[in-house]
């Protein structure tokens, strides 16, 4: 009598060998990537104040939210609450908005090494961190704090958990339960877009590959949704309690339409053209080292007749992220960031797959554009809007150490290609945007009065007192980092509106500072002469200039 048997599952008749044990080079590699994107992003939090524009608008709502004392807002809220748990630890600045992005933007260059690592190998996986990590966008736009690097972090968690479980049969349902968890938290950064983004990108690979098919239909597993449902009802719940218009307004919330509230507050976003011809400049370099590659020696590149699920993976998920963005017409330069990732995954592939004449060109265009960005500036050509005197040096010498660096490190990794040492060329190159990334943002602190009312603030913040009213003659968004340094919010005045409700303001007894473009003091010089026989200007921030009513 047999004791002790017990039937054995169908995976288990299958012998498979065993999984070896990752390198240490892997684990090297990943571990570099996470120190480089911690220094460049977490050690660079601070070299610069809250901006106008969407990063005001987003730290100002986490402050008033803090300041309130409350977690209840009627926008998805995973952001603002990392945001609060920040102020509550290192205070209302500069480092308190930025460190939850920080370390939002580390863990989404981990994921693309992880991800990369599934579909190509840990040194694919290694490249594609490092042309994530090292994109300009990503040293200009990931730096700010605003939703979409956190946003990109939940869907790259939702992505890789969906391709583990896609992979690894055993614990298919583990994984693909914390899949939801990532589109869960994605839908309260960003609302419904959470789960249609990597809904959409799973059907589209089931409806291409029949394994997709019969391996993603445990995703709609009922427990799976029950999960998601636990997670994101009790806080929609929670808020329409609180809020009895909260489900009345849906339809025009940030749940439904993302971004809505800064929909409100701008007349439009960045034009069509304007939108794709910038991804040159925030993908760079990685597109210009590629860009031969794949528009000469697509075939080896797309591989049309062994193109598979790991080919079609990137492609997919950039074609979701980024096509939407072409028909919005409040996009902004940072909405395709959630699609950062695949770009950078497919990258990596293209620069593997192409041969190595056209690498070379690749890496001549990358040394050609670094050559055109030092000879600009030395010659003094217009690169940027108008800079002042004092900061025309400055800047000049950011921008001709930054093509001194793309144009020696491109010169160097032309010479690896050439022996076929093809990823430590595109290390080379990436590794020589590491200067160029602290510059950037060494660049954007020193051009901080342009960007930033933080230093006007502070001179205003003394001088109000208990009474005292700050006017602002402009978009909401123009000045929002107003609403994250002043304790009382300014109060916007429409130029359609004439001078009356202001000259009524200006002739009460409290101060009353008034904050107009520059364009416009000639109009208000004349109106207020003409009103008090006095004009009074206190100082200049950047492209405004401040009127009081004191003499």
């Amino acid at each position: 009598m047999a004791a002790g048997t017990r039937a054995l599952r169908l995976h288990e008749t299958f012998l498979e060998a065993p999984a070896l044990p990752p390198p240490p080079t892997r684990h090297a590699l990943l571990a570099f990537l996470i120190v480089l994107a911690a220094i460049l992003h977490i050690g660079t939090v601070g070299w610069s104040e809250i901006q106008n524009g969407a990063e005001g608008s987003y730290a100002s709502t986490a402050r008033a939210l803090w300041r309130a004392e409350t977690w209840t807002t009627t926008e998805p809220p995973l952001h603002d609450w990392l945001t609060i748990a920040s102020y509550k630890c290192f205070g209302a600045t500069a480092v308190g908005a930025r460190l939850p992005v920080a370390l939002a933007m580390v863990a989404s260059i981990a994921l693309t090494f992880l991800i990369g690592e599934r579909i190509g190998g840990y040194w694919r996986g290694f490249v594609a961190g490092l042309i994530h990590l090292c994109a300009f966008g990503s040293f200009l736009w990931a730096r700010l704090a605003t939703p979409e690097p956190l946003f990109a972090a939940c869907l790259g968690g939702t992505i890789f958990c969906a391709l583990f479980g896609y992979q690894e049969q055993r614990r298919r349902r583990f994984w693909f339960a914390a899949a939801w968890v990532g589109v869960a938290l994605a839908c309260l950064t960003k609302g419904v877009a959470g789960l249609v983004f990597p809904g959409a990108l799973f059907l589209l690979l089931a409806l291409c590959f029949r394994p997709a098919r019969m391996r993603f239909r445990l995703l709609l597993h009922w427990s799976n949704l029950l999960l998601f449902l636990a997670i994101v009802l009790p806080w929609l719940a929670w808020v329409q309690w609180h809020e009895p218009t909260f489900l009345r307004e849906f339809a025009s919330s940030s749940w439904l339409l993302p971004s809505a509230h800064l929909r409100r507050l701008s007349d439009g976003g960045v034009s069509f053209l304007w939108f794709k011809t910038s991804h040159f400049l925030w993908w760079f370099p990685a597109v210009f080292l590629v860009f031969p590659g794949v528009c000469f020696g697509w075939r080896k590149v797309i591989r049309p007749s062994e193109f598979d699920f790991a080919d079609a993976l990137p492609l997919g998920w950039m074609a979701i992220g980024f096509l939407p963005c072409l028909f919005d017409s409040h996009r902004q330069y940072f909405d395709s960031m959630s699609c950062w990732s695949a770009w950078a995954l497919f990258a990596a592939m293209a620069w593997e797959r192409s041969p190595r004449e056209l690498r070379m060109a690749g890496l001549a265009l990358t040394a050609l554009a670094g050559a055109a960005v030092t000879g600009a500036a030395a010659l003094n050509f217009n690169l940027l809007p108008p800079i002042p005197p004092d900061l025309g040096l400055s800047v000049k010498s950011v921008l001709i150490l930054a093509g001194a660096c793309v144009l020696f490190f491109a010169l160097i990794a032309a010479y690896f290609s050439a022996r076929d040492r093809e990823t430590l060329a595109i290390a080379l190159v990436l590794l020589g945007m590491v200067p160029v990334g602290l510059a950037a943002a060494e660049g954007l602190a020193r051009y901080g009065k342009f960007l930033s009312f933080a230093n006007a603030a502070g001179l205003l913040q003394q001088r109000l007192g208990e009474r005292g009213e700050v006017l602002f003659e402009d978009s909401p968004l123009a000045g929002s980092s107003l609403n994250f340094y002043l304790d009382r919010p300014p109060l916007l005045v429409q130029a359609a509106a004439g001078p009356g409700p202001v000259i009524e303001k200006l002739a009460r007894r409290q101060p009353v500072y008034l904050i107009i473009r520059a364009d416009r003091v000639p109009y208000w010089q004349e109106e207020l002469t003409e009103r008090f026989h006095l004009y009074h200007q206190e100082a200049i921030c950047g492209n405004y200039v401040i009127v009081s009513n004191e003499p």
